[in-house]
């Protein structure tokens, strides 16, 4: 098992979680069951988040500082080594918790953010 961090905006948290490594493991911790991946550092750090998020009923949302557009749904943080393999995140709990700002998903909506 390794770290990882799981990101919850519908209870505005970010925790750490055991992740097996296994890849089907991403599907069941972020509630999805297509994932894509997005780069948060230059350490090889990585939100994986639900790839058909967008299109889901009810969704909540947050920003992650340094990145361009809200992101929504759960969302899981782990590290990726020179090879693209898994790892425990290089980033701390408590600076990625600075990093994120959960936001009302009528704010996005509203805004046409997404």
């Amino acid at each position: 098992m390794m770290k990882a961090f799981l990101i919850d905006p519908y209870e505005g948290s970010i925790e750490q979680v055991d992740y097996s490594g296994d890849y089907e493991d991403i599907y069941r911790l972020i509630d999805c069951q297509l994932f894509d991946c997005v780069r948060i550092n230059r350490n090889g750090d990585t939100i994986y988040i639900d790839d058909e998020g967008l299109y889901r009923d009810n969704q909540e949302f947050f920003m992650v500082e340094g990145y361009h557009s809200p992101l929504c749904g759960k969302a899981l943080v782990l590290g990726t080594d020179k090879n693209g393999d898994s790892e425990a995140p290089k980033i701390s709990l408590t600076k990625l918790k600075k990093m994120v700002t959960f936001i009302p998903s009528i704010f996005v909506i509203a805004r046409g953010l997404v």
